[in-house]
């Protein structure tokens, strides 16, 4: 009995002394969230559907760290973007409201997932507000981002990839237990994300521009060698607009190169498919796998209720009420069945705060980089959108969003200390004296 309770005693002990030194050091506890990012699998769980991980205990530590230790204030654009988004998390609470007084609340799930999302936005871009903590954060999702590449390709092992009966099995057996496949396309557009800014922020030496431009390159083939098709094609739009937003023709040649290498490897391994998963039909809406047919059955559950939805959570329901085989798959329409259209209206503007923050960047010469990233990061996500709920709700893109803010905050701070710098040497420039 004894030694047991001994050592229960020094298990506390030290799980405090780690608790204390990662609230003292939130760098260090950055570099451990993002790098308990590439271990999905590594959960417990709460039921058929809720999970927790190592990175949402650690978020209960930041929420507690902000609470009571004040962080620096946030800047301007940052301010417009949280308003836009409390204004599209207070509609969706008001619909919970509303449909809890009906006696129809949403499913644990969904408010679960609402809410994270919420708290990662609110707490990582005012923990994140030095370069030093960013360049932390970077690091563990570099770190995590190489552990989760491993692991996927561990789960496909040594068969080959004709083993397969089509792209669709391939991409469910490279998937993890508690994701759903799709979100290895999200995951890859975080990291992608991520060693962009890497490359833009720290790449001072001829390795780094190497080395982070071949991590963001290496994370977007994923989704591609897995057969995540839509996010594959975001992504490639997003490498596009970046490259031509800076004007860089060599590197969009390189990347030209770059995905037209990955595709003559697929052929390679399996040919046939790379013809299954190539072969689409707009027309008719073969190869889109049942989208057209699912989003036919959203717009049909949008006219019952256009302007306030069925409400917050309940689109599987209302879908599978109605006759359609599961969710609509697409962003726009799933907020528009369940919030109506004054939802969408808040979606659409809510997005658009990150669009032009990520714009007047660009627009200055010191931050051209960042803000070019940030706008194609934007876009890479609503163009996955279409044909998922990438940017409802969802975790991972929560997190690239939140550090999109992140970097926001820091390039207006960075901006003001210099021009703060150059009032204070105009101030104290000598006259010139006339004789």
């Amino acid at each position: 009995m004894y030694p047991t309770l001994i050592l229960y005693f020094e298990l506390g002990v030290a799980v405090l002394i780690g608790l204390v030194f990662l609230w003292t050091k939130p760098e260090y506890a950055l570099f451990l969230y993002a790098f308990a990012l590439g271990f999905p699998d590594c959960a417990y769980s709460l039921g058929t559907t809720i999970n927790i991980r190592v990175d949402d205990v650690l978020l209960l530590l930041f929420l507690a760290r902000t609470v009571l230790w004040t962080p620096a204030p946030l800047s301007k654009e940052q301010i417009n973007i949280f308003i836009g988004q409390a204004l599209f998390l207070a509609a969706c609470v008001l619909s919970i409201v509303v449909e809890t007084a009906h006696g129809t609340p949403p499913e644990g799930y969904a408010f679960v997932k609402m809410a994270g999302c919420a708290i990662i936005l609110f707490i990582l871009p005012r923990l994140v507000q030095s370069k030093r903590r960013l360049g932390f954060f970077l690091a563990g999702l570099m770190s995590g981002g190489i552990a989760l590449m491993i692991q996927v390709f561990m789960h496909l092992g040594s068969r080959p990839s004709n083993a397969y009966a089509n792209f669709q099995q391939m991409k469910d057996a490279a998937t993890f237990t508690t994701w759903n496949p799709n979100t290895i396309g999200q995951a890859a557009v975080l990291l992608a994300f991520a060693a962009g800014l890497g490359g833009i922020i720290f790449s001072k030496r001829p390795a780094g521009r190497i080395l982070w431009p071949g991590f963001a390159l290496g994370f977007a083939a994923v989704p591609a060698l897995v057969f995540v098709r839509g996010t594959t094609l975001s992504l490639a739009a997003g490498f596009a607009l970046f490259l031509c937003l800076l004007r860089r023709w060599k590197w969009a040649l390189l990347f030209a190169a770059a995905c037209l290498s990955v595709i003559i490897l697929l052929r390679l391994l399996d040919r046939p498919l790379v013809d299954e998963a190539t072969k689409v039909n707009v027309a008719t809406g073969e190869g889109f796998s049942h989208r057209f047919e699912r989003w036919e059955m959203a717009f049909q559950a949008i006219q019952k209720a256009p302007f306030l939805g069925q409400g917050f959570g309940q689109e599987l329901n209302y879908l599978t009420l109605i006759g359609s085989e599961g969710r609509a798959h697409d962003a726009y329409l799933t907020i528009s069945i369940e919030l109506g259209l004054a939802g969408l209206l808040l979606f659409l503007a809510a997005i658009f705060r990150f669009v032009r923050a990520g714009w007047l960047l660009y627009g200055n010469r010191r931050f051209q980089f960042q803000g070019a990233l940030i706008v194609s990061l934007i876009f890479a996500l609503a163009l996955d959108s279409l044909g998922l709920s990438t940017l409802y709700w969802e975790k991972l893109p929560t997190i690239a969003l939140s550090l999109a803010v992140a970097v926001v905050g820091l390039c207006e701070r960075n901006d003001h200390e210099i021009a703060v710098r150059e009032v204070h040497a105009l101030a104290y420039q000598p006259f010139a004296q006339h004789s």
